[in-house]
């Protein structure tokens, strides 16, 4: 993979617990919904993603890397949505290459927050 890709500062939580509990906390049915839906479409979204980059679509990467950047914002997942936002640019750029060598790090980043948020029950 090119050195000079960006990946997610590691001060960056997977999982932000404060914005959870500040923003969901006093709703535990929303929480358990919004974690089921967000485990429930994480595999399928960097699916699409890859399968995006492997068909050459940019501008179909730069659309649905922008959708899952908004999804891991809203749940809290800043390191995803940091590299959701680098795929999101690379669609726009239509830098393919640089997408395709980033794959990887999206694979694992949603491989930890897809771990951390099934951790996560209702208080």
């Amino acid at each position: 993979m090119p050195e000079d890709l960006p990946f997610p500062d590691d001060s960056l939580p997977v999982i932000d617990d404060t914005r959870l509990s500040d923003e969901f906390g006093d709703s535990p049915e929303i929480l358990a919904e919004l974690r089921d839906l967000f485990l429930q479409h994480v595999s399928d979204l960097i699916a699409e993603l890859g399968d995006v980059i492997a068909a050459g679509d940019a501008a179909r990467l730069a659309q649905t890397a922008h959708t899952f950047k908004g999804a891991c914002a809203t749940y809290g997942a800043p390191r995803l949505a940091f590299v959701c936002a680098q795929l999101e640019k690379f669609g726009k750029e239509a830098d393919l290459a640089a997408a395709a060598h980033y794959l990887g790090v999206l694979e694992d980043e949603g491989s930890r927050a897809a771990a951390v948020v099934a951790g996560i029950t209702a208080p």
